[in-house]
C-alpha cells in the first residue's frame, strides 16, 4: 500500500487527451515530476506522488475523501484501489514510468494498460550491435514488426517506442506478462481500443477492452 515518502517531489498533473472512443470509459493523467537538488528521483517517492494523484482524482468522483483512498501494488500484479483499506471491486489501474513522468490510467468499464516508452539509445547508438532489431523480432507482434523494417537510426528508435509502447499497453490490458511473440495465445488482444497519445517524454499508448 502506498506510504509517505520522506523526499516530496514537487510535481504537476494534466488530463491526457483521449479520443472518443475512451472517453466516458477512461480517466489518464500525466504526472511530471521536478528533480529534488540531488538531481535523483527516488522511485518510491515518484510512486507515491502517482498515488496520490489517482486518489485525487479519483476521490470527487467516488464521493469519499481523500484521507479514504490509496493504492496498493503488489508485484506481478496490476495495481489496485483500495476504499477505507478494502480493494474497490471493478476498478482497473495501469501506471508507467518514464525518466521524471508517469502516466496512469483507470476504467471501471473492463480492462486498461497504459505505457509510455523512450527511445531505447541515442544518436550514437549502433542499434544492431545493441541487438535491438533482435529483440523486436522476438517480442513485437509481425505487424508491428514490420512497421520497422526500412527505418533507420533514431527513426527505427522512434518508431520501436512507439510499437513497444502499444505492445506493453495491451499486454496490461490483457493481465499478460512479456513474452516472446509465438508464447502468447490465439487472440490475446482481441476486441481492445488501442490509442497513441501526445506526450513530451517519449511515445504513449493506452489499450482498452470492455467486460466480456
Amino acid at each position: 500500500m502506498a506510504g509517505l515518502a520522506t523526499t516530496r517531489l514537487n510535481c504537476a498533473t494534466q488530463s491526457l487527451a483521449l479520443p472518443p472512443a475512451l472517453q466516458g470509459r477512461v480517466q489518464a493523467q500525466a504526472v511530471t515530476m521536478a528533480a529534488p537538488p540531488s538531481g535523483v528521483l527516488p522511485r518510491e517517492s515518484m510512486r507515491d506522488a502517482v498515488y496520490q494523484a489517482i486518489c485525487q482524482a479519483l476521490a470527487p468522483q467516488l464521493g469519499c475523501g481523500l484521507a479514504q483512498l490509496a493504492v496498493q501494488r503488489r508485484a506481478g500484479q496490476a495495481p489496485q484501489l483500495l476504499r477505507n483499506g478494502q480493494v474497490l471491486p471493478g476498478w482497473q489501474l495501469s501506471i508507467s514510468y518514464a525518466d521524471a513522468m508517469a502516466v496512469w490510467a483507470g476504467t471501471q468499464e473492463g480492462a486498461v494498460g497504459i505505457d509510455v516508452q523512450g527511445p531505447p539509445g541515442d544518436e550514437n547508438t549502433d542499434i544492431d550491435a545493441a541487438g535491438w532489431p533482435a529483440v523486436a523480432a522476438l517480442y513485437l507482434e509481425p505487424d508491428a514488426a514490420a512497421a520497422l523494417v526500412g527505418l533507420q537510426g533514431m527513426a527505427w528508435q522512434r518508431g520501436f517506442a512507439r510499437q513497444w509502447a502499444r505492445l506493453e499497453a495491451q499486454l496490461k490490458c490483457a493481465g499478460l506478462a512479456l513474452t516472446e511473440v509465438h508464447h502468447r495465445p490465439p487472440g490475446w488482444n482481441a476486441g481492445m481500443v488501442l490509442a497513441d497519445l501526445p506526450s513530451d517524454s517519449g511515445a504513449l499508448a493506452l489499450a482498452w477492452r470492455a467486460s466480456a
